[in-house]
């Protein structure tokens, strides 16, 4: 099995998110032509010894932090996710800049899909993270030179757990695996409430 791509990172913005019910989100928002989702899990690890042995260990999930790289990342997913406030004037109003404030970054959700093959059959894993903030991966420009190193934006994200249901447990994402494409992007839809 290898992983061969990812396609169509999108957001997801919290409404109303209250413990122990369904999380509510607004509208996607698409972020941009994926490059890459690197995830990387905050574990515990409290081992207790006893008799010169570990008698009991502490090892769960106490968050993630992603680093979501894309070929672009659209005005408006730069608003939904990082808060950048559009500043508009005139009429009709019309947006003049955007301005970066101290404000944190809104929760949403996050879905993307990633594709794999083994023994020549292609399969599409959906991911939907149920609530991060994102951070801006910092800005940089180059001129252009003969050769050309393409720079492409980060959004470095970090995970929320949160009660969605009566178990008590903090759940941090969903995944399914499917046959086609559009079946994975059906799956997300419902998991965001758009189906």
């Amino acid at each position: 099995m290898a992983y061969i791509g990812m396609r169509n990172p999108k957001f997801w913005p919290i409404t109303a998110r209250t413990d122990g019910s369904a999380i509510t989100y607004g509208t996607a928002v698409e972020i941009g032509p994926a490059v890459s989702a690197n995830v990387t899990f905050d574990m515990a690890d409290n081992p207790d010894y006893g008799d010169d042995i570990i008698i009991d260990n502490d090892k769960g999930v106490n968050g993630y932090n992603i680093a979501l790289e894309t070929n672009d990342v659209k005005k408006e997913a730069r608003a939904a996710c990082l808060g950048w406030k559009p500043v508009s004037s005139g009429t009709p109003s019309a947006v003049t800049h955007y301005e970066i404030t101290d404000q944190a970054p809104p929760e949403g959700g996050l879905s993307y899909i990633r594709v794999k093959m083994f023994k020549g059959v292609r399969k599409f894993e959906a991911f939907f993270f149920h609530a991060l903030q994102f951070s801006d991966g910092g800005e940089n420009a180059s001129t252009k030179q003969r050769q050309i190193t393409w720079n492409h934006p980060t959004m470095n994200g970090t995970g929320i757990g949160v009660y969605i249901d009566s178990t008590g447990e903090a759940k941090y994402f969903n995944w399914m695996e499917f046959d086609t494409e559009s079946a994975a992007n059906a799956w997300i839809n419902s998991q965001g409430g758009a189906a």
